[in-house]
């Protein structure tokens, strides 16, 4: 067996998704994880799918031949030793430059690995500026607390929410 790690972009349109799981099923492979979005008018995702070693070369084929979308294919060789917590963070405040980058930073200084990233902005309830909000999965060495990552990232502004939720 073979564990491959597909990226997908190309124009959204109806059916795309359809199309790549009629690919990966009849293509005798197993879609076990994804995450795919719409972005100004693309479709963009990554996909993880099992397929057995023969039918590992007619899948990659039927992928690419896929016109509407530009795909890239690559082997996972990750092995499985969980040796980190897994932790949710949400990172909230005013919206300005730089922010991902700040945050990003620290988590990197502290050995952080961001495993899941989700932004987005929105408008403040009662005021309406721009309120930045930041969901990551977080991949944590073991000796770094909640409460150390926490600590470091509200010294980044005064405006910052920071949440943290361990989930392992």
């Amino acid at each position: 067996m073979k564990q491959l790690i597909v990226t997908i972009i190309g124009k959204d349109k109806p059916g795309l998704v359809e199309q790549l799981s009629d690919t990966v099923y009849f293509n005798h492979a197993n879609w076990l994880s994804s995450s795919l979005s719409q972005l100004g008018g693309q479709f963009a995702g990554i996909i993880q799918i099992d397929v057995a070693t023969e039918h590992f070369q007619s899948l990659r084929q039927a992928l690419t031949d896929i016109e509407a979308l530009h795909i890239h294919i690559v082997e996972d060789h990750t092995q499985t030793v969980i040796t980190y917590v897994t932790q949710q963070l949400t990172v909230t405040g005013n919206d300005r430059r730089g922010i991902v980058k700040e945050v990003t930073r620290h988590l990197a200084q502290l050995g952080v690995n961001i495993a899941k990233l989700k932004t987005n902005t929105q408008s403040a309830p009662n005021w309406g500026y721009p309120i930045f909000v930041a969901e990551f999965q977080l991949h944590t060495p073991l000796e770094i607390s909640a409460a150390m990552i926490q600590q470091q990232l509200e010294q980044l502004a005064d405006d910052l929410t920071v949440d943290i939720e361990t989930l392992s």
